[in-house]
């Protein structure tokens, strides 16, 4: 409705009644099973300000819980955080390869690298595998460790190069999640 000229209110109808009236006739009329007749109704007067009820949203949690961050020291790099994979945890999950992440950290052949995680949770038993990395890609695994231990301790490779290591951790209530290292392994 663009313009109210020519709408004179009936006998009995104050302007501003008929102009509410015409307000939410319009929307009325396109709810499902509703009328003009029914939607408008008899003129009602307001008699004062109404009460509304409103109800306060549902706060949403600003980060999903998942599996912890983890990372790996041994390097020279210091402590290096692991890109994080595969993972089924608490209903979630995720699925994907072998990820190469961009940047090596540099390791001795050989060195123990250790792998924590932060929050500090216990694993149920781990498996950690090396794969050659050819042209940015993971080629087939060539070593693999595997232990029950809390610590999670593998040594690197002997060969020099550029390698991925997976490192899957397996936790109580069927959580499991793997993370991906890029190392260098020096000649």
């Amino acid at each position: 409705m663009s313009s109210m000229t020519g709408i004179v209110p009936p006998r009995g109808l104050p302007g501003a009644a008929l102009v509410i009236a015409l307000a939410i006739a319009p929307g009325a009329c396109t709810s499902a099973g509703a009328t003009p007749a029914a939607a408008v109704g008899a003129p009602t007067t307001a008699a004062g300000p109404t009460a509304t009820t409103s109800v306060a949203p549902t706060p949403r949690p600003t980060e999903v819980p998942g599996p912890p961050r983890a990372s790996i020291a041994g390097g020279s790099a210091g402590i290096v955080q692991g890109e994080l994979g595969a993972f089924t945890w608490d209903g979630l999950g995720s699925d994907g390869p072998w990820i190469v992440p961009p940047g090596s950290v540099p390791v001795a052949a050989g060195a123990p690298i250790t792998v924590t995680l932060d929050p500090a949770l216990a694993p149920g038993r781990w498996a950690a595998r090396w794969a050659p990395v050819v042209a940015g890609s993971a080629g087939d695994p060539a070593a693999t460790r595997s232990g029950t231990d809390a610590a999670v301790t593998v040594a690197a490779p002997v060969a020099p190069g550029t390698w991925g290591l997976q490192v899957e951790i397996t936790f109580a209530e069927g959580r499991q999640a793997a993370w991906y290292w890029s190392i260098d392994v020096a000649p």
